[in-house]
């Protein structure tokens, strides 16, 4: 989060590629397996870690790879609304084609983590101080992100949604647009070169 600007091995700038790119090519890997591994009653489970931050995020698919202007922020908020489009649109691919699997993003909320390690030295060190104070633990942050895993109350229901405090809460219009999440999804293909 907020790391200077810098690509990854293959090219990405990093926001995007370790929180998007990664994630969509992990899941498109296992993708056969966890369709196949789902039954009824026994949902096989994509959980994205996704972030509030997604609610001021733009996806700019002339520019993914924040190469006009780079911001670290923008870079970061971006990299999270794509995990909730990418996270929609998988749910709903799978539900058209019948298969037992669902998917979704949670938000762990603020957790008191080395995440923050690049803001400005100021920033820093304030924010060291109120998370003693107001930021969950790591084991906190977990607790959201482990029930929508493995609760057996949400079989085959927490799907294409955004889970954050323990419950599903509903999040900006810009993820419900399916045109916006089918282009992500095929330009995401496309840099990755999966066709």
């Amino acid at each position: 989060m907020l790391i200077p600007e810098g690509r990854t091995e293959d090219g990405f700038e990093q926001h995007f590629g370790v929180n998007y790119l990664g994630h969509f090519l992990l899941t498109w890997l296992l993708l056969d397996t966890l369709k196949d591994s789902g039954k009824c009653g026994y949902f096989s489970r994509v959980v994205n870690v996704s972030s509030s931050a997604h609610r001021i995020g733009e996806i700019r698919l002339d520019d993914l790879n924040s190469c006009q202007c780079y911001s670290a922020h923008a870079a970061y908020c971006q990299s999270k609304l794509a995990q909730l489009l990418f996270s929609s649109h998988l749910h709903q691919d799978v539900q058209r084609g019948g298969f037992p699997l669902s998917s979704c993003a949670v938000d762990p909320g603020m957790v008191d983590t080395a995440l923050y390690r690049h803001l400005w030295m100021p920033l820093c060190l304030a924010q060291r101080a109120i998370a003693r104070l107001l930021f969950r633990t790591p084991a906190e942050g977990a607790v959201t992100v482990l029930y929508v895993a493995l609760s057996p109350a949400l079989e085959g229901e927490c799907g294409g949604g955004y889970w954050a405090n323990g419950r599903r809460e509903m999040t900006t219009p810009p993820t419900f647009n399916p045109q916006l999440q089918l282009s992500l999804w095929e330009t995401s293909v496309q840099l990755l070169g999966l066709q």
